[in-house]
């Protein structure tokens, strides 16, 4: 069996922009013959950023979203292989575990590519486009690797171009720390490179200083690295180009997303017209009544992880109100999901087994309520909707999303900085600092600040941060990572995705509790009834085994060509 990553290895190497398969043999690359000018080298290095999402190329259960349906904050509704991981079902011949080694190896295949023609072909540039485009390759090749390793533990450290088969199909798996000490050195050397900013168009959605730093500081934060990761990230904070945008609700949807004052975000998956890239989120986020297909959608967990107005859990506070639950809550719940009894678009969301109309704002008159479960059985399982990257604009063009996706932004990095000095137990007013800038300085959330005196003991600050990682960044894809590098996936990886009743009213919701970590638990929950049902809580059982779903399998197709390419455990 031909080796899919080997070919991509080697194929990718050689070409820099996609025309080139209709120019060129593939069986005679010749680096010489693809790049004989500066604007060649330029489509070269545009071509590095083909696989910043790099698990596949779906357009529907799109990476990083989907991945926190993998965790215990959500739930993809339909059968995916993003569901067949959260279940743990997955194998070596997973497709999507496949596509996103490959696919990692084809970046950085080009990466260094581009590395060696920037070298030998110097004479065509100018100091400044040297420094720009080596850096460029360097910051991609590391934000490959960051994702290999995460997924896979130890995988091939190449750093060089791979130009035969028999080369390729003999590389072993490297130990990752040396992988880890390669990508954070490709981080410091591209900061050291990149500009903190571009003025030209032509330059928009390329890295940039800040974004070398603020990747530096996630994976340094991913390894444990967290000296590195507190210095990257204060770097960031301290450059002066970033702070948070004023409105939560828009920074995720077009006027935000494009707003050319928006200071917040670092780096983005651009899609567009101008390019002829789309997603299909419109289809997959949208309610129903608007035309959506209600598939990936939050779990009740996350739900109730939000806090009162008064910084207190719900089982906590005397704010909550059981009979009006979504009320007196920290604002980026409704800022993030739509939840029963909110409008959105022109009808009032309700989602309770015979609420088989609802209000239509339009035609101010109730009609078929499509969101209805006894209505139409596709409608959201959870019982709500995600509103961070859904546009109600888009529902006459469900596949047509041309608005960017966050890889990064400045609310993470603040977070990342907490985080890394509070894992050093260096717990200083500049913890508090970061932690507090989440939480107030938006103008639709305002909870209530930290004190030093809140962040008594390194445990305590721990599960602050952590909590405020959960809220402030649901659904941006970091929760699947975040349970398993502080060892909880082990204990909410194996607990069930629920949904809230379709029956009866919030009062006859049973007790939520908040355990040692401060995450929600359902006491009697294996009483609920499972989907289908007309008063479900259980929408899925899942599987997370101790010791083998710490990570992803090496592909298989990969061992069959190359046996001494070890496993991972369990598989």
């Amino acid at each position: 069996m031909k080796n899919y990553i080997i070919i991509c290895i080697i194929v990718f190497s050689f070409i820099g922009c996609s025309d080139v398969l209709d120019k060129f043999p593939l069986d005679k690359p010749a680096q010489e013959t693809f790049y004989t000018n500066a604007r060649e080298i330029r489509n070269g290095i545009n071509a590095c950023y083909r696989f910043l999402m790099t698990e596949n190329d779906d357009r529907s259960y799109i990476f990083p979203i989907v991945l926190d349906c993998m965790a215990d904050v959500g739930f993809p509704r339909q059968d995916v292989e993003q569901k067949f991981i959260a279940k743990g079902e997955h194998s070596s011949r997973t497709g999507i575990i496949n596509s996103c080694y490959n696919r990692a190896y084809m970046g950085i295949g080009r990466c260094n590519n581009m590395l060696q023609t920037i070298d030998e072909k110097s004479s065509l540039l100018t100091d400044v486009q040297i420094r720009q485009y080596r850096g460029e390759a360097l910051f991609l090749r590391a934000y490959y690797y960051t994702k290999l390793v995460v997924y896979y533990g130890d995988v091939p450290l190449v750093v060089e171009p791979v130009k035969t088969v028999t080369e390729a199909s003999v590389m072993l798996r490297t130990p990752k720390e040396q992988v880890i000490d390669q990508i954070l050195a490709d981080y410091t050397e591209a900061a050291g490179l990149l500009e903190l900013s571009y003025s030209a168009d032509a330059d928009k959605g390329r890295a940039t200083r800040g974004a070398a730093n603020a990747l530096k500081a996630r994976a340094a934060l991913y390894f444990g690295k967290f000296d590195v990761a507190a210095a990257a990230a204060r770097a960031v904070i301290e450059s002066g180009v970033y702070e948070l945008y004023p409105t939560y609700r828009n920074l995720f949807v077009p006027a935000g997303l494009w707003d050319a004052n928006n200071k917040e975000l670092i780096l983005l998956r651009e899609f567009g017209a101008a390019i002829s890239d789309y997603h299909n989120l419109p289809q997959y986020l949208l309610t129903r009544n608007t035309a959506g297909w209600a598939c990936l959608v939050p779990s009740q967990s996350m739900i109730d992880s939000y806090e009162c107005l008064d910084g207190k859990n719900i089982a906590e506070s005397p704010l909550f109100n059981k009979a009006r639950p979504f009320e007196n809550r920290d604002p980026r719940l409704k800022l993030s999901f739509l939840v029963p009894g909110e409008r959105f678009g022109n009808f009032q969301y309700e989602c309770h087994y015979d609420s088989t109309t609802c209000y239509n704002y339009a035609t101010e008159a109730r009609v078929t309520n499509n969101d209805c479960y006894q209505i139409n059985q596709y409608t959201s399982y959870t019982g709500y909707y995600l509103l961070k990257y859904n546009d109600i604009n888009y529902s006459t063009r469900l596949n047509q999303g041309d608005y960017p996706l966050v890889i990064c932004r400045y609310g993470e990095v603040l977070l990342t900085y907490a985080e890394a000095k509070i894992e050093l137990n260096q717990i200083d007013q500049s913890v508090v600092d970061a932690i507090n800038s989440i939480r107030r300085d938006r103008d639709d959330v305002k909870m209530p600040e930290y004190t030093l005196a809140d962040f008594n003991d390194q445990q305590t600050a721990r599960l602050k941060v952590r909590h405020e990682r959960k809220i402030e960044l649901a659904f941006e894809g970091f929760r699947y990572t975040d349970i398993r590098r502080w060892g909880w996936a082990a204990k909410y990886g194996n607990q069930p995705i629920l949904g809230l009743p379709f029956l009866g009213t919030y009062t006859d919701w049973p007790t939520v509790v908040f355990d040692e970590n401060g995450e929600p638990q359902y006491p009697g929950n294996e009483s609920y009834a499972p989907h289908p049902s007309t008063d479900y809580r259980v929408v899925e059982n899942r599987l997370f085994r101790v010791g083998t779903h710490e990570l992803w399998p090496i592909p298989e197709r990969e061992r069959e060509l190359n046996p001494d390419l070890t496993q991972n455990p369990g598989y």
